[in-house]
């Protein structure tokens, strides 16, 4: 059996999510792994592991039959000669199920969080080197992407597992089923009040709901629309989708970003695309638009399919994480198997 590193949980106290629009809390659990041997003091490179959507820094601790945890999977792999890295796995949960890692007046600050005060507060308390590398599976790769383009210096290493991509393709099949639910609620406020009295957590078709409703608020916000400050990108009426908002979700879309960004992305230190060709949101044609894009601008990257569909996909942390960690440290990437 592999040696156990050492995993901390720290409580970080936010300003910038103080007294946010949900409610949710400032004070915020963030897992830490150093691995075993180390001796503290020795700078380290950081690894910053994003949630999914619905996902908290306790998902990367669960354990199931022949899945390990995050800390287990990073022992083993460490005994294997995976050079020594921190790992930051930090609580990013919102009442909306997650934030897409962007400041938005309806969920809260949470770019600036993890960037101007997370970040440095880690680096205060370990002994750490060089750009941060992000990682994150489904919306934490969308996270760990948008991070890289505000915050360069900061992070200089991005692996994309799955993430939002192509937002006309991934999201509006969907809206059909959000739509009816919401219609048959009541609408978007009598939903909500619902679904924040309940004891049990989604039920049905209540996955296309908060989808909707957390995307919208993290890309398309409207302090003067709503209960929960957001513009929907289709008609509950008619269940028509809406041109003018889909354009400001578009916005966001990292295809459509790669252009703008072009200077940034051809500087990282690594970028890592992968997807199954079977994700049940499509999001395969975002992964090959976006590495389409990427060819276009010069930025290097690996891009990687796989048979797998949106779900289960822990074990490509096998994979990816000794190929960031090479780009940190400058090695020759371990096998995970």
């Amino acid at each position: 059996m592999a040696a156990a590193g050492r995993l901390q949980c720290w409580t970080h106290e936010s300003r910038v999510l103080a007294d946010n629009p949900l409610g949710d809390p400032h004070q915020r659990d963030v897992h830490v792994w150093t691995p075993a041997g180390w001796n503290g003091i020795t700078p380290l490179p950081g690894v910053l592991m994003l949630p999914a959507f619905t996902g908290s820094t306790w998902s990367f601790l669960n354990r199931s039959w022949r899945a390990p945890s995050l800390p287990e999977r990073l022992d083993r792999l460490t005994a294997q000669g995976l050079p020594s890295v921190a790992v930051v796995m930090p609580d990013t949960m919102t009442a909306v199920g997650g934030s897409q890692y962007v400041d938005s007046p309806a969920i809260g600050s949470y770019a600036t969080w993890l960037l101007d005060e997370l970040l440095p507060w880690c680096e205060e308390r370990l002994p750490l080197r060089g750009r941060w590398a992000a990682v994150g599976k489904s919306s934490g790769a969308y996270g760990a992407f948008r991070l890289a383009l505000a915050a360069p210096d900061r992070i200089g290493t991005v692996a994309w597992l799955s993430g939002d991509a192509a937002f006309d393709v991934c999201y509006p099949p969907d809206f059909p089923g959000a739509v009816e639910t919401l219609r048959d609620a009541g609408g978007v406020a009598a939903w909500w009040q619902d679904f924040q009295q309940r004891s049990e957590g989604l039920r049905g078709s209540d996955h296309s709901v908060i989808n909707l409703l957390a995307m919208a608020c993290a890309y398309s916000p409207d302090p003067d629309a709503g209960p929960l400050g957001c513009e929907l990108p289709v008609d509950l009426e008619t269940g028509a989708t809406l041109p003018a908002v889909m354009a400001r979700w578009a916005d966001h879309d990292p295809v459509r970003m790669v252009p703008e960004h072009a200077a940034v992305l051809c500087g990282l230190d690594g970028l890592w695309i992968e997807v199954g060709t079977r994700d049940e949101f499509r999001l395969q044609v975002g992964a090959r638009l976006l590495h389409q894009a990427l060819l276009g601008v010069g930025a290097a990257h690996e891009y990687v399919e796989h048979r797998g569909g949106h779900f289960k996909l822990n074990s490509r942390f096998d994979t990816v994480l000794p190929w960031v960690v090479a780009r940190l440290t400058g090695s020759a990437p371990v096998s995970g198997s």
